[in-house]
């Protein structure tokens, strides 16, 4: 039995060695409970990138769009194919590690091939994108496809390892956004035809020049004057409708795309955990009655905080008012599928730093119905560009589904909500009083002018009774 599993097993699946398992592994399935709540939102619909998703039918027709990015890369490098498929082996087995789960493909699955052919279509797609946004490429001139294209390069399923695209980048394109690339190539190509400059010299001669590290590649590298990665410029300008001006900190590691995307989504500072989960909390309409006012905050991510303040110097709770502040939530065609993907990444790898499950966790005790989404629009909070509220209402309830919930980053914020609404009594009913009694300008005069008429007859009533007693 041992054998015959051996005989069917492709060659490159014994390339990954021991100590690369299981702790390098970022790349994974989604579990199939998780994956039945929307399919769709975890399945590529136009590319494949990586061994997952690779060969299926309904992908094929970018193949061949793949393969004309591929040629194009050839034309803007020195590197042979061979040189670039060599690069690709020698890491094998560290790639092969970074994926959880089967890679099922056949005998003539060429796993360096497949590789290969997705780093070069993805590093010549940010290229161009960086350089000329507007060309005629048939992928970057549609705005749809666009956008297509880089929701599925947001996909769990559909990665490649981040290392390996910055690493390949270095080998094949040694120039950064200082330099323009074709001054670059010119003097590199006409040193290998010359054959006679000491490159050691040269590192002196040039300014802000280093000899890059033997691993990556053997040429001189330009370096640039800040200390981001151009690879990692082009990689922040591609998605950047994400990113919203929020730069990758020194010291984070990006290990793929869809964690990048999660890095900008999460907030700038950390959170204090605590090993309790969310507790229930009244839902948005509820809390608006108690006085709680909902606030936008003016921050990267996806971010709720809690501010309590007292109106008046006796401390009193029934004068206590508080603000819900959260920073804006848009809600986009594209929105579950990132969030989804980002919450399944988070599953798996950051069990202990979940912020963007914890942040729509609380959304979803927030939100019950479609009047609690139109309170927290009407506060400014968040805005629906896919057309019905209840559409996005039903979103926020389910995108929690299989969701685990062991720790939270929110409970102070829940403890002050739950204290708030049980005191406030009194703020509860002067809620009230105000929806339903001065809601408006006219709302508000009627109210008053009907509470002198009111003091009116009372006292009329009570001096006809003076003048004629019973």
């Amino acid at each position: 039995m041992e054998d015959q599993r051996a005989e069917n097993e492709p060659e490159w699946a014994d390339a990954v060695p021991f100590f690369y398992q299981p702790d390098k592994r970022c790349i994974y399935r989604v579990p199939n409970k998780l994956r039945k709540v929307n399919e769709a939102a975890y399945t590529p619909q136009l590319i494949s990138i990586g061994p997952f998703h690779h060969g299926k039918p309904e992908l094929k027709d970018m193949e061949n769009h793949k393969r004309i990015y591929c040629e194009n890369f050839f034309t803007g490098t020195l590197k042979s194919k061979e040189e670039l498929k060599s690069f690709i082996t020698d890491r094998q087995g560290k790639i092969l590690s970074c994926y959880a789960g089967t890679i099922n493909q056949g005998d003539n699955f060429d796993f360096s091939e497949v590789i290969l052919v997705d780093a070069l279509f993805i590093i010549q797609l940010f290229m161009m994108d960086s350089e000329n946004p507007e060309n005629d490429y048939h992928i970057l001139r549609s705005r749809w496809l666009r956008k297509a294209v880089e929701q599925d390069l947001i996909l769990l399923e559909n990665q490649l390892p981040y290392f390996l695209l910055q690493d390949l980048y270095n080998f094949a394109m040694p120039v950064s956004c200082f330099y323009p690339r074709n001054e670059v190539q010119a003097q590199e190509q006409e040193n290998r035809q010359q054959r006679c400059f000491d490159l050691d010299k040269i590192c002196y001669c040039l300014p802000c020049c280093r000899r890059s590290h033997p691993r990556d590649h053997s040429v001189l590298t330009v370096e640039a004057a800040e200390s981001v990665h151009p690879f990692l410029k082009l990689t922040c300008e591609f998605f950047k409708s994400y990113s919203k001006g929020k730069s990758v900190r020194i010291g984070v590691t990006i290990k793929h795309f869809t964690d990048l995307v999660r890095h900008f989504l999460c907030p700038a500072e950390e959170m204090t955990w605590v090993d309790t989960p969310i507790k229930n909390i009244c839902h948005a309409r509820k809390l608006k009655a108690a006085g709680v006012n909902f606030r936008l905050l003016k921050e990267v991510g996806f971010v709720i905080k809690g501010d309590e303040s007292h109106d008046c110097n006796f401390n009193l709770a029934c004068f206590t008012s508080m603000d819900l502040k959260l920073t804006l939530f848009c809600v986009k065609d594209e929105t579950e599928c990132v969030v989804r993907n980002v919450m399944a990444l988070e599953q798996f790898l950051y069990p202990d730093s979940a912020y963007i499950c914890e942040y729509f966790l609380f959304m979803d005790k927030l939100v019950d119905t479609v009047e609690d989404v139109n309170l927290l629009i009407e506060s400014g909070v968040l805005v629906n560009k896919i057309g019905c509220n209840e559409t996005v209402a039903n979103l926020i309830n389910k995108l929690c589904v299989q969701i685990m919930d062991d720790l939270s980053c929110y409970g102070g914020v829940c403890g002050q909500l739950n204290k708030h609404y049980e005191i406030s009594f009194w703020n509860r009913h002067v809620a009230i009083l105000k929806g339903v009694y001065f809601k408006d300008l006219w709302t508000g005069s009627s109210t008053i002018l009907g509470l002198f008429v009111l003091v009116f007859s009372i006292i009329g009533t009570m001096k006809s009774l003076e003048h004629n007693p019973i």
